[in-house]
């Protein structure tokens, strides 16, 4: 296998909201600007697959799964927001569009308290297919990243959202993992899981972590290679004959990655960066159709452009997800600049011939709600779009109407249906870890009419 897929198995971000932070002023961002083309370079990627080989020893040592499997065989619940379990969540919902009815959900008691697990990336079976499903579940992709622990990894809930299921809102977690050793083996995939998208059978996963190259990386996973472990041990990997995955009865082998030129940081400003990966969407309204990416910028920045970029994907059925020429290079199709900040998570769609983007500024500041925003792309052949980024209200003054401390977002095109999730569990002064978390990680869906309507 190749070098690049085992280095993540040390390496940390911090998720933790800073100890008194101070609330951002909001900025007013004007149209999108195409990036120069001196912007491509440093986001070239480059295919890595993990060999049929390899492939075929994880098949030949470990049980296999599947995700219907998973989402059948629930042993976590979300729980409506209207309940009585949900009562401090309920105050970090969007307040413009309302989320209504029980669109909105919070997790069981140990993960919407936990100091050492945190809600970042968002994707969905309304990514993987356009009826929505896989096979005969709709399933919705959560990822978490370690928080505040000595080892650093990822984890999925696998959240079952199937009508008329006895297990719908259930879920049960998923550890992702690299496979070392030709497959004989495998070890922590270190990740925050900022971005996820699931098209075809495939899972995109960020790697995006400070210092260093492999790190800011794009991985690749395959619900072909799902497997079961033997034992609910804490360690990682295969010892004898026991497969353990951090006490989770289910582990995911990375089968490849794409790799950017050259390592980045997040404290960097400078115009001729190297992006951070952050989080990732799927844009089924172009031909092909398109991942899109984005970096995160902080809300305490100023004078910093937040880049949106896009890559071509493959049919649903190839090998890899993402188009690359004869070199195995892929480079970004369009690159925009943004004035936004706080970027977690994207909605990318063409409305009335327009292509535009839904976002929202996930400002961090403790009890504060977050800036939806809309923006319009320019066109091909065009630096800027032709129209006026909006917020709530129609206009372009930000205000505090999204979620708290959003993150990814992901879309149900079947439904029309917008879903995304919130971070925190700090406590009042937004300090985290603590011992008196303030409740605040909830699921959520709205459509998008409402989104649509409310910022236009």
């Amino acid at each position: 296998m190749v070098a690049g897929l085992a280095v993540l198995v040390v390496g940390a971000a911090s998720l933790s909201p800073a100890a008194g932070v101070t609330p951002a002023t909001p900025g007013t961002p004007g149209k999108a600007v195409r990036a120069p083309a001196s912007a491509a370079a440093p986001l070239r990627l480059t295919e890595h697959q993990v060999s049929a080989t390899t492939l075929q020893t994880m098949k030949d040592t470990y049980a296999d799964s599947s995700v219907h499997t998973i989402v059948n065989s629930v042993n976590h619940h979300l729980h409506p927001d209207s309940s009585s379990d949900c009562a401090q969540e309920s105050t970090a919902e969007p307040l413009d569009p309302a989320v209504s009815g029980d669109d909105a959900f919070c997790w069981d008691e140990g993960d919407a308290t936990t100091q050492y697990w945190s809600p970042q990336g968002m994707t969905s079976s309304g990514d993987a297919d356009a009826d929505g499903v896989w096979g005969t579940d709709r399933v919705l992709v959560s990822g978490w990243g370690s928080a505040n622990q000595q080892d650093h990894f990822g984890r999925m809930a696998l959240i079952n959202d199937t009508d008329g299921s006895a297990d719908k809102y259930g879920y049960r977690w998923v550890l992702p993992v690299i496979p070392t050793d030709g497959g004989n083996d495998f070890g922590i995939f270190g990740s925050h899981m900022g971005g996820m998208v699931w098209w075809g059978d495939k899972l995109l996963v960020t790697g995006s972590l400070d210092g260093d190259a492999h790190h800011n990386a794009i991985y690749v996973f395959s619900t072909k290679y799902i497997y079961q472990a033997n034992t609910d041990a804490d360690w990682v990997g295969h010892r004898g004959d026991q497969v353990s995955a951090h006490g989770y009865q289910y582990f995911w082998p990375a089968i490849g990655s794409y790799s950017v030129p050259a390592s980045c940081t997040s404290a960097d400003r400078s115009a001729d960066r190297q992006p951070c990966f952050d989080a990732l969407s799927m844009d089924r309204s172009v031909s092909p159709f398109t991942l899109v990416a984005n970096e995160w910028v902080s809300t305490g920045s100023t004078g910093t452009a937040s880049r949106i970029w896009r890559y071509a994907l493959n049919s649903a059925d190839a090998a890899m997800p993402i188009t690359t020429d004869s070199s195995g290079h892929a480079d970004p199709i369009d690159i925009y600049d943004t004035d936004i900040v706080g970027i977690q998570g994207t909605l990318d769609r063409t409305e009335n011939g327009e292509k535009v983007i839904y976002t929202a500024d996930s400002v961090g500041s403790p009890a504060t709600h977050g800036i939806p925003w809309r923006i319009p792309l320019p066109a091909a052949g065009e630096q800027t779009a032709a129209h006026a980024t909006t917020s709530t209200g129609g206009s372009a003054t930000a205000q505090h109407e999204w979620a708290q401390h959003s993150e990814g977002m992901t879309f149900m095109a079947d439904q029309d249906r917008l879903w995304s999730q919130t971070e925190w569990a700090a406590d009042v002064n937004g300090v985290w870890p603590t011992t008196n978390p303030i409740r605040q990680r909830l699921v959520f869906s709205l459509p998008t009419t409402a989104l649509r309507s409310s910022l236009t």
